[in-house]
């Protein structure tokens, strides 16, 4: 359909039983006069004054034979493509035309500040009646898809709105060789990382395998959500599960028509037509970041229970049970998705921030990517911080505009600060000397049998008073089998929330065992106290959560406490070791004052109990402020320190 045919039926519709002093027939006659020249009716301009010769000629007129307009080929193809009947097909041609097309869109604009219901108008030329022409536009596969709109203004008058989604593809007509949907849906979304990149999730040939057999069989309701933290490379292991599986990824609404934040309206109708028109394309893949915008916005209270959520839910429900193109979902938070539709997904894999060694690897990746130097200090950084691989690019890309040799360090500390709240991951050497543990048996042979024998479910619960070494040791335990130490105190696990603690627990085993590292439970009696002492059940069932986990864990866990008597019993029995590590004896008052002052321990000291290292780095600390203390002033501080023990030294024997 041309433009000329276009004209003509509407001029043939509007006319229709009007009266020559009708306002609108006396536009109509306006407007021919003005495109006389243009419509060649073969009429002079006084007989288009005259009402009746006028509607005489427009019902003999024969349209000229001319070239389509693209947009009007652009209009075919994309009918053809949503598979729409005769009816929505002329629809969707005359909304194009009344928006691309310069005499039809002025006709249309005639007609509707004359009181002409446009919607209706247009729907009656599709062959529909008066009577069913508002069902019909409400209906109309081009309307739910949001590809086109009508605007209302406040002079009453009506025009057509084409949504960004169609804008975008009529202002450039696809060139030779360019594939229509994409130009419609979106780029492709391509990767240069594979799933080697990804070793650590096992599951992951499996998703490959299972996205790749849902588009060959053409499979319904085939739907892969993918949740953790920021930053955690959810996006791009789309693209390579779907390079793995040798498919096309679309990423869908994530701009509006003017490249802003689009609406959750613009997000699900981009989804609709994504489905719609790829329905019938093997090799195709959506990929709906953030589907908080596709579920509803949800307002959550304390607990993380959710208030209320915008949006339909059996829209969704359904939608999830029956989009004919596989789906990966993203969210940085699970607990913003609903029972009902997790329970509708094909498979749910949670993504966390990668091991110590798989971000070494990346993050060497990325500096020579970049071609930026990967030097110990980013290094140590990166080891200790999960998040640090999230940053890295951005930092280096940083360091080559402002130059200089620790330039990667000084962007990727800033970034690391701020997602920390300003905190830092501490490093500290972990060279620790030995001849400072008065334990039995012998820590330093027992940490060699345990690296050397290759079991990693071992456990120790260290206990004594403060100050000797237990902090030390784990992070020395932890270095010796090469592995990452994740410290839990009793504030990062217990919740006021009920099941909080027991949540927090959980996600700290399965953290260790997705890092391979040594779990270390410091201030153990606040976690594992007796539960003969509990003063509700809620305190029990921390306890019983951790024994479940010790149970089980396969990797090595140590805990530390400076109450070992107020222990349960039975979180007593799941430690394969426990040491006791106890205040210096007098060999080990010896060498600590050497360690630390480099002279020979006085009698005064050597005969104290109760030291701990802990008191001789203290007293180091003292020190400082004074200018060559000596062996007299470094004595009278360690006594001091024993004095202020709960339990005051006293020396051993007769001094």
């Amino acid at each position: 359909m041309n433009e000329f045919q276009m004209v003509k039926a509407m001029l043939l519709h509007v006319s229709r039983g009007l009266s020559d002093d009708a306002p609108l027939a006396q536009a109509l006659k306006d407007w021919t006069l003005d495109n006389l020249g243009w419509l060649d009716l073969g009429i002079r301009e006084r007989d288009a004054k005259d009402w009746g010769r006028l509607q005489q000629a427009l019902r003999s007129w024969r349209t000229p034979e001319v070239q389509t307009p693209y947009v009007m080929e652009i209009s075919d193809k994309l009918a053809e493509l949503l598979d729409l009947d005769i009816a929505n097909s002329t629809f969707l041609a005359l909304l194009i035309g009344c928006d691309r097309l310069a005499k039809l869109q002025s006709l249309s604009a005639v007609a509707s500040a004359k009181g002409v219901d446009l919607p209706v108008l247009l729907s009656e030329l599709c062959g529909v009646s008066a009577h069913d022409a508002q069902r019909f536009v409400r209906r109309s596969p081009v309307f739910r898809l949001g590809l086109i709109g009508f605007h209302a203004y406040r002079s009453g008058t009506v025009s057509v709105d084409i949504q960004w989604t169609l804008e975008k593809l009529l202002d450039r007509a696809p060139n030779p060789g360019e594939d229509f949907v994409d130009l419609l849906i979106g780029p492709r979304h391509e990767t240069g990382l594979s799933l080697q990149d990804f070793a650590e999730i096992r599951d992951a040939p499996f998703i490959a395998r299972l996205i790749a057999g849902a588009a060959r069989e053409r499979a319904q309701g085939i739907n892969i959500l993918v949740h953790g933290p920021p930053g955690t490379g959810k996006t791009e292991l789309a693209r390579v599960l779907c390079r793995e599986a040798g498919l096309h990824l679309h990423a869908v609404g994530e701009v509006d028509e003017d490249g802003e934040e689009p609406t959750r309206h613009d997000r699900v109708s981009a989804l609709l037509l994504a489905q719609k028109v790829m329905k019938d394309r093997k090799e195709a893949v959506i990929l709906f970041d953030e589907m908080e915008d596709f579920i509803g916005n949800a307002q959550r209270s304390s607990g993380d229970w959710m208030m209320r959520r915008d949006g339909s839910k059996v829209f969704v429900n359904r939608m999830l049970e029956s989009n004919p193109v596989p789906v990966i979902w993203t969210t940085n938070a699970l607990g913003n998705v609903d029972d009902a539709i997790l329970r509708r997904m094909s498979y749910v894999l949670e993504l966390d921030y990668p091991s110590r060694k798989a971000r070494q690897r990346i993050a060497e990746t990325i500096c020579g990517d970049e071609k930026v130097a990967f030097s110990n200090k980013v290094a140590a950084l990166v080891a200790g911080a999960a998040e640090s691989t999230t940053i890295l690019r951005n930092a280096a890309r940083a360091s080559k505009l402002a130059g200089g040799d620790s330039a990667v360090e000084t962007a990727a500390v800033s970034l690391i600060k701020t997602l920390r709240g300003g905190e830092l991951p501490v490093q500290k050497s972990q060279e620790i000397d030995m001849g400072l543990y008065n334990t039995e048996p012998c820590l330093h042979g027992m940490l060699e049998r345990i690296a050397d024998c290759g079991h990693s479910d071992v456990s120790l619960l260290l206990s004594g008073p403060p100050g000797t070494g237990k902090t030390a040791f784990a992070e020395h335990f932890a270095t010796r089998l090469d592995k990452p130490l994740l410290t839990k105190r009793a504030s990062d696990l217990l919740s006021k929330w009920v099941g909080g603690t027991e949540r927090n627990i959980a996600e700290a085993f399965a953290a260790a065992r997705q890092e391979q590292g040594v779990l270390f439970f410091d201030e153990a009696d606040s976690l594992m106290f007796d539960r003969a002492t509990a003063n509700a059940n809620w305190e029990a069932g921390q306890v019983n959560e951790l024994l479940s986990w010790l149970d089980r864990h396969d990797q090595p866990v140590l805990a530390a406490t400076n109450f070992a008597s107020k222990l349960d019993a039975a979180t007593l029995r799941r430690f394969d070791f426990k040491l006791e590590l106890k205040p210096l004896d007098q060999a080990g008052l010896r060498h600590a004052f050497r360690t630390f002052f480099g002279q020979d321990a006085p009698a005064e000291v050597t005969h104290l109990r109760n030291l701990t290292p802990g008191d001789f780095s203290v007293v180091r600390k003292q020190m400082r402020f004074n200018k060559d203390p000596s062996v007299e002033e470094i004595t009278s501080a360690l006594l001091k320190e024993a004095r202020l023990k709960p339990e005051a030294s006293t020396p051993i024997g007769f001094i």
